[in-house]
């Protein structure tokens, strides 16, 4: 049986390309913040952030939010380095 994470990361990416909202969305899920907090920063509505981590959550075949945020850094659609601690 395949995992999820193997399907996501397997020999070739197995759901189609996310576009850059849903990337943009997704990384600032992956930062901590709300879909009300993301939508003041990247200047979108709360139903346009919505819409976005719907279709990101769909493509990557995610049970929730956290679990296509997960996947997404596993594919490497979304950077998991952390700034604030850099050298």
């Amino acid at each position: 049986m395949m995992t999820d994470t193997h399907m996501a990361i397997g020999d070739r990416l197995i759901s189609p390309m996310l576009t850059d909202r849903e990337i943009q969305c997704l990384t600032l899920v992956a930062e901590g913040k709300k879909p009300d907090e993301a939508g003041n920063g990247v200047t979108l509505s709360r139903a346009d952030i919505d819409v976005a981590l719907t279709s990101a959550r769909i493509k990557l075949n995610a049970s929730n939010l956290m679990h296509a945020v997960s996947i997404a850094m596993l594919i490497g659609a979304i950077d998991h380095s952390d700034k604030t601690h850099s050298e």
